[in-house]
């Protein structure tokens, strides 16, 4: 919401950069036309006269907020939908008006795509294999060489071990040797190598090639043995065993006195680790060499998934240009047998499967320029490029929201990076600011949720630790996530253009700043493209009653929350019911005034400071003035004040007001 000081700011006249809307078209955000008439007695001219009275970003207008059969706010009001918006071409045309503009994704977008998917920590595409090593012991000595030299030298003995790197399924250590060789009367007794496990399993170690008899021992990290093997004769040598992450020493010796009788050989020493029975079965389930190398490098050092290892997985199907039929093949059986299990992290699952399978908001990317283009599911055939980017929209959070166009058609701004940190000093209902955008009834849930279950809104958040966060929301009995990162619509000024955290009027986006309020917002606005939250199912925060613009409180709760919510007129309530869940730290918006609210704000006690069509927190009772607090999303101005309310249970039913409530 913005503040209604002057009818100059009031339609986006203003050019201080800290109020809360620039250039709003009121008739335009409205959507009038002659079948709203019957929202109540009211002729047209009322209408259009009660704008300087109401908040033009409506969010709840009829105070029960019973949508009934999950419609949203606008098919509430007239039977159907009031967007009537065509996509002409990826273009989102809403009544003559221009919202998105369609075009190509551009070269810039792809290559940001294409760098970020480059980074090492989703390189899975590393080309496994065995490491060699030679160690003979001559009578010369050279520094480039792993050969020793006759006198004490390297590997012979544990505190100067040869080490030869960490052993994981199909990366064998190998070295080709000689011991028992004697120069100069002294003997090469002793060839230690170390290794280091890199996940628990089954270590082969043998010793083949034999000329002559020798032996080789296994050791632990402090040197205690585990296992030797010492046969009789030219025979190979073998020692299996089950050892678990971390360090060992292979030693192989050849002593010539008795008992052992050794002579001296050349050898082959293998140290290897077989395959375990999960990295088998993803052996037997795929068929692609790409996707089966990158799967099995993703377990080498341990048996689950990461949110990069699946991103890697995944990236390596384009190997080649494109995904062909058995990539596809394999990738989606990869998600069925191994990503889509207890084993791995909620948000993976749901954002892999929009990218492996099919999902409403692939149909478009929008990218960085709030220009959107058609992407469309993966399919056999897929380029490359396709990939990255369902990849870049889902994972990465490249894909962000179209920012809102002024009456001249022209953007309001453009994406920079924002600095500051997701919390500063924990989470309250005072971190939220609203924007240039109708979201009250969304910002009004997270400030009750930030103010009665914090923790929720912490969990709502996952740090990805590449820039990125992915956030979560209860959508139409759906857990779902999508990804954004610290690009922030910002104005001409530096100024943040949507919500913000709290500050007094909207504050720079370079700033140090409390980024959760903008991040949901922002993430709201992309998984409004999932069409599950009752908008409109376009990627973008709105002008009006499109995007994220206007909507429903009680869904906004759930969405938030995930827990069931009630919406009630104050009236059916008794003020013990009322304060009871308030108190009971349940989140409560109300909203729905009438009349005896215009908007003009004289007082946090005095009802004509209400804001009509506008969304408030309930986020305390007072007992000792038996008063509520009702916080306003606008937060403070940039002039240091606010437009809280302090009101009664019997001011409450004065203005006729309704509120949600989460059912616990």
């Amino acid at each position: 919401m913005f503040e209604t000081d002057s009818s100059a700011e009031f339609l986006g006249l203003s050019t201080d950069p800290n109020r809360k809307a620039q250039g709003f078209d009121a008739k335009a955000a409205y959507g009038f036309n002659a079948s709203l008439e019957d929202l109540s007695g009211s002729a047209m001219g009322q209408q259009l006269g009660s704008v300087f009275m109401d908040d033009p970003w409506v969010g709840d207008i009829t105070s029960s907020d019973d949508l009934g059969g999950r419609q949203s706010t606008r098919q509430e009001l007239t039977g159907r939908d009031l967007i009537t918006g065509t996509d002409e071409g990826s273009s989102l045309v809403v009544s003559g008006t221009t919202h998105i503009q369609g075009g190509n994704t551009t070269f810039g977008e792809k290559l940001e795509v294409n760098k970020k998917l480059a980074h090492s920590r989703y390189d899975r595409d590393d080309v496994t294999g065995d490491r060699y090593y030679s160690n003979n012991c001559k009578n010369f000595y050279t520094t480039n060489s792993a050969d020793e030299h006759w006198r004490f030298d390297r590997g012979d003995a544990r505190s100067n071990a040869i080490n030869v790197g960490e052993v994981v399924y199909r990366s064998d250590a190998i070295v080709n040797g000689f011991a028992g060789f004697t120069t100069r009367g002294v003997r090469d007794k002793n060839d230690w190598y170390k290794f280091s496990v890199g996940k628990s399993g089954d270590i082969d170690i043998s010793l083949t090639g034999l000329r002559q008899n020798i032996g080789v021992a296994l050791y632990g990290s402090s040197g205690n043995l585990i296992d030797w093997s010492d046969k009789s004769g030219r025979q190979s040598e073998s020692i299996l065993e089950d050892l678990g992450k971390g360090d060992y020493y292979a030693r192989v010796y050849s002593y010539k006195q008795e008992p052992w009788g050794h002579g001296q050989s050349a050898y082959k020493l293998n140290i290897s680790r077989n395959a375990d029975a999960l990295e088998s079965y993803w052996e037997n389930m795929l068929t692609d060499s790409s996707v089966e190398n990158a799967a099995l490098n993703a377990i080498k050092t341990n048996s689950y998934l990461s949110r990069n290892d699946v991103i890697g997985i995944i990236k390596s199907a384009g190997d080649y240009g494109s995904v062909t039929g058995t990539e596809l093949s394999d990738l989606r059986s990869f998600y069925n047998n191994a990503i889509n299990t207890t084993h791995v992290d909620d948000r993976v699952k749901v954002l892999s499967q929009k990218v492996l399978f099919s999902d409403t908001s692939n149909q478009w990317y929008t990218g960085s320029d709030s220009v959107r283009d058609s992407l469309g599911n993966i399919s056999i055939g897929s380029t490359t490029t396709k990939l990255n980017l369902l990849l870049g929209k889902h994972f990465l959070g490249t894909d962000r929201p179209a920012i809102g166009r002024d009456d001249d058609n022209n953007l309001r701004g453009s994406y920079t990076s924002a600095n500051g940190s997701l919390f500063q000093s924990g989470v309250s209902a005072n971190d939220v600011d609203q924007g240039s955008v109708g979201t009250c009834y969304f910002l009004a849930g997270l400030a009750g949720t930030a103010n009665d279950k914090p923790a929720m809104i912490s969990d709502m958040f996952k740090n990805n630790g590449d820039g990125t966060w992915s956030v979560r929301f209860e959508t139409n009995g759906k857990t779902d996530y999508v990804t954004v990162d610290r690009m922030m619509a910002t104005n001409a000024s530096g100024r943040y253009i949507y919500a913000d955290d709290g500050g007094a009027g909207k504050q720079m986006v370079s700033g140090n700043n409390e980024l959760w309020v903008a991040l949901a917002e922002k993430a709201y606005a992309q998984v409004n493209e999932s069409g599950r939250i009752g908008q409109d199912g376009n990627n973008y925060y709105g002008e009006g009653n499109t995007g994220i613009g206007w909507g429903s409180r009680t869904r906004a709760i759930e969405h938030i929350t995930g827990l069931a919510t009630t919406s009630r007129s104050v009236s059916s309530l008794t003020q013990a019911q009322l304060i009871n869940r308030v108190n009971s730290n349940q989140v409560v918006s109300v909203s729905g005034f009438n009349s005896n609210a215009d908007g003009g704000y004289i007082g946090a006690t005095n009802i004509q400071s209400g804001v009509r069509s506008h969304v408030y927190s309930i986020t305390n009772h007072d007992a000792a003035t038996n008063r509520f607090t009702l916080y306003n999303p606008w937060g403070i101005n940039g002039l240091g004040n606010s437009q809280h309310l302090s009101l009664t249970y019997a001011q409450l039913r004065q203005l006729g007001a309704g509120v949600s409530y989460s059912n616990s």
